[in-house]
């Protein structure tokens, strides 16, 4: 596996695409990438029109793309294809990436949910095409097999220790530290509701003060934080705080492994995937409900030994799932599918072989 194909919406820092291009070029691999960002710009665009031009003609649109990123297949003629998040990749597109090599795609949503943002019917009908298929969650690998993808398996989100590591302040000035946006379900306002009145700092979209319903939160958002600061922030406080949406509930999200990263306690909503990933009072502590994520708060405040502790496991376990043990994972699977793949070439062809 000498040259990858990274494909993904931009190649900015800290997005899984970048990250993944990244770990490859650690590993020795040649890495180009192609972003749909710059192949397709309305695409980024925040104009209305290119927004109701996207959701009325996004198959147009997505055609020309297709056309630019086939173009670039066919001069890098990657060994690897890797492609974070397919929902503009026409299947036929699939089928050009295995003239070269494999082609493996990371799902970073839920592709078997009905929200337009993470299918579509380019999507669903790629399901059988791929070599290999990642996602985040264990039950939505067998819900992606049902589905028809031949070889779904689990890959966890990971560590970017490059930009993600302990800087932690003496005197920490939030009791609670949460990066997120606001989240149209409002249960992550009602969790952060029920700590309001702890030193909470809170970082995300401007959403949390024109659509955030409730009063005490108004405000309080510091507003988006740049990849780069997580550490500082986090590092600024005592406990940093994971609440899962919706999609990631059957699973985790990327804030799972920023946090520990960062040698700051995870305090996070309890999912059966964390709890797999991150053993419960031990590498990280749990909540069910608000009540329960206050009680947590209030008993972990009275014991700063515990949250010392508890924090410098979660740290330990996050520094060996790195993103260069993901790409590994991927280079080991890659071995395993060619040299499959020459195996049934030989039983194909035995004389010539």
């Amino acid at each position: 596996m000498k040259k990858v194909l990274i494909v993904g919406e931009t190649a900015e820092i800290g997005r899984t695409e970048e990250v993944y291009g990244r770990g490859f070029s650690q590993f020795g691999c040649d890495v180009e990438y192609f972003a749909w960002s710059k192949a397709a710009p309305s695409l980024a665009s925040g104009s209305l029109w290119d927004k109701i031009a996207w959701r009325v003609a996004w198959q147009t649109l997505a055609k020309s793309a297709n056309a630019k990123l086939l173009a670039t297949v066919n001069n890098f003629q990657p060994d690897l294809t890797f492609v974070a998040s397919p929902r503009l990749v026409h299947p036929d597109t699939i089928l050009a990436f295995q003239q070269y090599g494999l082609a493996v795609v990371f799902y970073t949503d839920n592709p078997v949910d009905t929200h337009h943002t993470h299918t579509n019917s380019w999507v669903q009908r790629g399901f059988p095409l791929w070599d290999a298929a990642f996602i985040w969650s264990q039950k939505l690998v067998e819900r992606l097999k049902e589905n028809g993808v031949k070889r779904a398996l689990f890959h966890p989100f990971c560590s970017d220790v490059e930009y993600h590591f302990p800087k932690r302040q003496a005197h920490p000035i939030y009791d609670v530290a949460f990066i997120g946006n606001w989240d149209g379900s409002r249960k992550r306002e009602q969790y952060l509701k029920a700590i309001a009145d702890y030193r909470l700092g809170l970082w995300g979209s401007n959403y949390w003060n024109t659509h955030c319903q409730e009063p005490v939160l108004k405000g309080l958002c510091q507003g988006m934080c740049s990849y780069e600061q997580i550490p500082d922030i986090l590092g600024s406080a005592k406990m940093g705080l994971n609440i899962l949406r919706p999609q990631n509930e059957q699973g985790h999200n990327i804030r799972t492994y920023e946090i520990p990263a960062t040698g700051t306690l995870m305090l996070s909503e309890r999912s059966q995937e964390l709890l797999s990933l991150f053993t419960e009072d031990q590498e990280a502590v749990y909540f069910s409900s608000p009540d329960e994520l206050r009680q947590k708060v209030e008993y972990l405040l009275q014991n700063p030994n515990l949250i010392k502790a508890v924090a410098e496991a979660g740290y330990q376990k996050a520094l060996v799932n790195t993103i260069n043990d993901r790409v590994t994972e991927i280079a080991n699977l890659y071995q395993t599918l060619r040299s499959s793949q020459g195996s049934d070439m030989k039983l194909l062809h035995p004389k010539e072989a």
